[in-house]
């Protein structure tokens, strides 16, 4: 299942000529596997997603307020705000200053810090195995990671899949699996050339994990939706409203790793 908290952003698809200088990064990168359709329409979004810019950022900020639902109805809402460095690290904190919940990974490691009950340290307790692996595996299919480490990799499968409609708008479908089969496909819509929405199925499960992407705004060169809807089997499960976005702001490794004090074990 996708982290409920985890926060990423998704960039935008928008179909624009090739830059040369783009695609002679595309070529010393290369494509894994792929048919024909699937590089045309791999290079175009690759290029609409900001081009070098895209394949050069780092890091992102997001911030802004998610809500959960359960059964078709708000559970839970608060405000958030998402740190992501490339290739493992997180950071995503809920709540307001004071009551903050913090979420951090890094790599094979995580922690949750939670404000003190009085004055004094934050309690920091270790993930278990099972969250710092549920990271790893949503981080590494998500939308940011797979356009930028998944797509090039040699056992990687890129893929034209024909097309659907969705909304009312015929989508051409990208798919892409990685070296372990997980599979997300890419709806992108005709005519803004953005994507309408993702699927990700993980290999070895049925879940169906679905976004919906819109509201979309240019940052620092690259284009990401300020809109994500969350579905598990066709059911909603989240809504992120994004208001700010920020690439590139130089985050040291340091940001992703919990207070020297207070750590607790979780077995």
């Amino acid at each position: 299942m996708k982290k409920t908290l985890t926060m990423l952003s998704f960039p935008s698809i928008r179909r624009v000529l090739y830059a040369s200088v783009l695609l002679v990064a595309f070529q010393a990168h290369g494509y894994g596997q792929t048919n024909a359709a699937g590089k045309l329409l791999l290079d175009s979004l690759m290029q609409a997603l900001g081009g070098q810019v895209f394949l050069e950022a780092r890091d992102i900020k997001t911030a802004g307020r998610f809500y959960q639902f359960k059964r078709d109805q708000i559970a839970t809402a608060d405000l958030y705000t998402d740190f992501v460095k490339f290739p493992d690290m997180e950071r995503t904190e809920v709540g307001k200053e004071k009551q903050k919940i913090i979420n951090v990974n890094h790599g094979t490691k995580g922690w949750v810090i939670r404000p003190p009950v009085k004055k004094g340290d934050p309690e920091v307790q270790e993930q278990t195995p099972a969250q710092t692996e549920d990271f790893i595996t949503n981080f590494k299919t998500s939308f940011d990671y797979v356009m930028r480490f998944v797509v090039n990799h040699p056992r990687s499968s890129v893929i034209s899949a024909g097309t659907e409609i969705v909304d009312l708008k015929r989508t051409d479908v990208l798919e892409v699996r990685d070296a372990e089969k997980n599979l997300l496909r890419i709806f992108i819509d005709r005519e803004t050339h953005l994507p309408v929405k993702t699927q990700t199925r993980l290999t070895g499960e049925s879940v169906l994990h679905e976004d919906i992407l819109a509201n979309w705004h240019r940052f620092d060169g690259v284009m990401t939706p300020l809109m994500v809807v969350r579905f598990k089997d066709g059911a909603k499960t989240m809504e992120i409203r994004t208001e700010t976005v920020e690439y590139n702001s130089g985050l040291p490794d340091s940001f992703f790793a919990p207070p020297e004090k207070s750590v607790t074990s979780s077995k």
